[in-house]
Formats: C-alpha cells, sequence, structure tokens
C-alpha cells in the first residue's frame, strides 16, 4: 500500500523499490490512495505492479486497473494456455 488513508502513513516506495530491485523482486503495490494525491512514478520508484481501485478516484464500482511493466525487469504472463481473465470467477471460453 502506498499510502493508508485511514492513518495517513506514506510508505518509502522508492527505497522498497530499490531494494528489491537490487535483490531481484518485483514490487506490487496498492497505487488507490496515492494516485492524485501524491507524486508517484512507476519509472523512479521501481514498481514492476501497481492496482489502482476506480471508485476511489470517482470512477465507477467495480472498475480498476493493473499497471504491468514491461520492461527492465519484464513481468511476463506466465499462463500456459495464454488467457487473461479479467477476475476471478469469470469461466474461460468452451473451446
Amino acid at each position: 500500500m502506498y499510502a493508508n488513508n485511514e492513518i495517513g502513513v506514506i510508505q518509502n516506495i522508492p527505497e522498497i523499490g530499490k531494494i528489491a530491485k537490487a535483490k531481484g523482486v518485483l514490487v506490487h503495490t496498492d497505487g488507490t490512495q496515492a494516485a492524485g494525491k501524491v507524486p508517484v512514478n512507476v519509472i523512479k520508484d521501481n514498481i514492476d505492479l501497481m492496482s489502482l481501485s476506480g471508485h476511489k478516484l470517482y470512477g465507477p464500482k467495480g472498475v480498476g486497473a493493473l499497471y504491468v511493466r514491461r520492461k527492465s525487469p519484464r513481468v511476463h504472463n506466465h499462463r500456459a494456455d495464454g488467457w487473461r481473465r479479467s477476475r476471478a470467477g469469470h469461466a474461460f471460453p468452451a473451446l
């Protein structure tokens, strides 16, 4: 969680990202509370994956976004069948 709306803590994501990158670990953060309120730069902060929830950004409920880094390091989709599911509970189409 980049920023906590209940207690006001802003995590030191740039430092966490730097440490994780040095160890070869991918970084995911929930950036919903931080987006639009504090400067967020996924490149400088070494964020590989960041999720956002639409209803906290004046969007409709149930809508969100997932940032996935494509370069250095590239985050791969390791699903063998190549299908991407939009959310839990959706069935795969019949083959």
